[in-house]
């Protein structure tokens, strides 16, 4: 194999495969990337058994096609460290040469043959949706995934698409958020699947990176995403997603409308005096401002306040300022609304009729 790449091209490849190869591994193969030449295309493969990628980079000039499996470190940190507009690819049996002005690089391969097959997307999709609205939805799911839990498929996020919509849910057993998203066209079929955090992530990177649209196709065990030039696999996140709805109250007798910005900012000064032994903050509500406050023993003590719109009856809750503070981050509209209906029951946030956030309470005693 000899390629000539462009340098910037390569590295953004470089750099999804890098998401995606095991660190820790006692199979060598598996923290390497693959180099497919051919049809004026290179391809990159990487995977860790659980989830692949094929990245096609196009500013290439395939002078011999072949192939290579090389150590995706080793070559991301050259690639990273040339300057130059293109680099030259080489191979000799599993030994490939590096090449750019001023500098010659050789690193030992492995067998392109051993590497492990990865999934192509064949057929049509069962549905298609703009990378940026799906990006801005796992945005505000993939946080309030649960980071480590016996229950297996709340690591993930459930993925509901039917009809013309898609609906994604995540929960830690603590929080809970919800989002929806529209499609173009209606959905090919009905599908529910758990899909991983870190497929989730990838495809994040993707909108970053200025894909347009991706096509999504999900069977019993397994979802496959497709761009332009990018194809993503996974396995599904095995197990039963817990019954979301039976948590989200269908009817809250207080409401309060809030500032988002000055919100977040008072959550912030209130998490300030707060420790692992005291971690909740009390919010009380009136009926033109909001009051929160927080003690810590051996600490001190925290009173702000912030104006709001409420109607309901005075009532004061406890939450952890953390999960909060999550919420708060993603939320991209000015004002939100904070429903509840007692101190002991869920509230919830809302923007719109797209997103809401279930938090449980604290006992602040």
């Amino acid at each position: 194999m000899k390629v000539i790449v462009q340098t910037a091209a390569l590295q953004e490849a470089l750099n999804l495969a890098g998401g995606i190869v095991a660190t820790r591994t006692p199979k060598p193969i598996l923290q390497c990337v693959k180099l497919v030449a051919a049809d004026d295309t290179l391809t990159l493969l990487a995977t860790d058994l659980e989830a692949g990628a094929r990245r096609q980079v196009t500013a290439v000039q395939v002078e011999t096609p072949g192939e290579a499996l090389l150590p995706a470190d080793r070559l991301g940190g050259i690639i990273r460290e040339c300057n130059e507009e293109s680099v030259t690819i080489e191979t000799d049996n599993d030994t490939c040469h590096i090449r750019a002005a001023g500098s010659h690089f050789k690193i030992f391969g492995y067998d392109p043959g051993e590497y492990p097959a990865i999934a192509e997307f064949d057929g049509e999709a069962d549905f298609s949706i703009d990378t940026v609205q799906i990006a801005k939805m796992i945005g505000k799911t993939l946080f309030a995934t649960a980071k480590a839990h016996s229950h297996y498929a709340i690591s993930g996020v459930l993925w509901e698409a039917s009809d013309k919509n898609l609906q994604m849910v995540a929960t830690d057993g603590h929080r809970l958020a919800m989002v929806k998203g529209s499609l173009d066209k209606a959905a090919s079929k009905d599908v529910t699947a758990v899909v991983p955090a870190k497929l989730m992530g990838l495809i994040q990177r993707l909108a970053g990176e200025g894909e347009q649209s991706l096509d999504v196709q999900i069977d019993d065990n397994q979802i496959l995403v497709r761009t332009a030039n990018v194809v993503l696999v996974s396995s599904l996140v095995q197990g039963n997603f817990p019954k979301y709805s039976d948590v989200i109250p269908t009817e809250t007798t207080n409401r309060a409308t809030i500032s988002s910005q000055e919100f977040q900012h008072r959550v912030r000064q209130a998490a300030l005096l707060t420790n692992e032994e005291s971690r909740g903050v009390r919010v009380a509500f009136e009926s033109n401002k909001i009051t929160l406050s927080s003690r810590a023993p051996e600490t001190g003590e925290a009173e702000v306040t912030c104006e709001a719109k409420y109607d309901g009856a005075e009532m004061a809750i406890g939450f952890n300022p953390a999960f909060l503070i999550d919420a708060m981050r993603i939320i991209d509209t000015d004002e939100i609304s904070f429903e509840m209906n007692a101190s002991n029951k869920p509230a919830v946030i809302k923007t719109g009729s797209d997103f809401l956030y279930v938090i449980m309470p604290v006992s602040l005693e």
